[in-house]
């Protein structure tokens, strides 16, 4: 079956500017066509406002659908992926998770209330034409009839791009995984513990859980936070150790471990229990278990957004988590990233899920698990 070329070029300049992008080249994959090529990645200053900068990228899609079927496709992805259109002429330059524009479909010129085809700015763009320079240099614009070489020549834009990297990958969601331990980690309610079972069902492996074992001084604690802190936070310690090194102690080989919790899951909130000089202490205590430990293949971190952390832990009605604030919460992510930062040895994949619904939305779980996969 006949099929129409496609040129797309996509932005983002909000979060995690990659992952974006890598997801919206999943999305297109699965409701446009066939990405055929992808651009190197590029960075570039914001183009008519004043706002952080843009990474960059250009593509061609093999597409059966017409013009306006595209349209609404690319539009359902951008909301997908967080994107909020602007309302009125004065906000059409702003920041944005994810911006897709068309900028040529076949040889066809195009113009409606919606769209305009070849996109009528690309020419002044040079965070257009040099992407599309990797993958369409001879591509001649039906209106101008330039090629991309010869527009991006007379381009007046003097913007400056730096190259992020040459070549982005196409992803593809996978049931297997090289990996033979991985930890699922994250902040209070960012859904550790329904990826890991999810993920431990698919890739056939063994799912371990956090027991959460009966601590003998954490009635106390409750009573004099001070005073028993330190008691309590190495008794988690103890715990958690013990359990993870029977477990790994066990494990067999090319059964994927997959767990909802990391030793490290004890410095981090140790950090917001104790004072300095018992956490100084702690953090030394804690590294002595740490470098005896084997480490996971792969280092998961999702990251969630602070309200829908609040939602989460309100859904699941846990009395002892009711006294926990936003401000708490963003204390224990800053924690987790300073722990990330420190460790480099951390094979760490770091997801932003904070657009996502991966319980209940298939392509958002499909999109994680070739995240994993690449």
């Amino acid at each position: 079956m006949a099929y129409h070329i496609l040129y797309l070029s996509l932005g983002s300049n909000l979060g995690n500017r990659e992952q974006y992008l890598q997801h919206a080249l999943f999305l297109l994959t699965r409701s446009v066509g066939e990405v055929a090529k992808v651009s190197s990645l590029y960075e570039s200053p914001a183009w008519g406002f004043s706002s952080t900068p843009f990474y960059n990228i250009c593509v061609e899609v093999h597409t059966q659908f017409s013009l306006e079927e595209v349209l609404c496709k690319i539009h359902t992805i951008e909301r997908h992926l967080g994107r909020v259109r602007a309302t009125s002429s004065s906000q059409e330059y702003q920041a944005r998770t994810l911006d897709i524009d068309i900028l040529y479909y076949d040889d066809i010129v195009a113009q409606t209330n919606q769209l305009c085809v070849p996109h009528p700015k690309m020419t002044f763009r040079k965070f257009v034409l040099i992407p599309l320079m990797d993958i369409a240099p001879q591509y001649m614009h039906p209106i101008q009839k330039k090629t991309t070489e010869e527009l991006l020549k007379s381009c007046p834009d003097a913007a400056e791009l730096s190259l992020v990297r040459k070549k982005i990958s196409l992803l593809n969601p996978s049931y297997a995984t090289q990996y033979q331990y991985i930890t699922v980690e994250g902040n209070i309610g960012a859904g550790k513990t329904s990826l890991a079972t999810r993920l431990a069902g698919d890739f056939s492996g063994k799912l371990l859980l956090e027991e959460f074992l009966s601590n003998p001084f954490l009635e106390d604690f409750y009573k004099e936070p001070q005073r028993f802190a330190l008691a309590t936070e190495l008794n988690f310690l103890k715990d958690r150790y013990k359990q993870l090194q029977k477990v790994l102690a066990n494990k067999k080989e090319k059964i994927p471990l997959i767990a909802d919790y990391a030793l490290s899951k004890s410095l981090i909130f140790a950090s917001e229990t104790l004072g300095a000089k018992e956490y100084t202490l702690y953090e030394e205590i804690f590294y002595l278990f740490f470098e005896r430990m084997e480490k996971p293949d792969l280092y998961i971190y999702l990251h969630q957004n602070t309200n829908i952390l609040l939602q989460n832990i309100q859904k699941r009605g846990r009395s002892f988590e009711t006294p926990i604030s936003k401000e708490y919460l963003e204390r224990i992510e800053r924690s987790y990233l300073s722990f990330l930062k420190k460790n480099t040895s951390l094979n760490i994949l770091v997801i932003d899920v904070s657009y996502m619904d991966f319980v209940n939305n298939e392509d958002d779980y499909q999109f994680i698990t070739a995240l994993i996969a690449k």
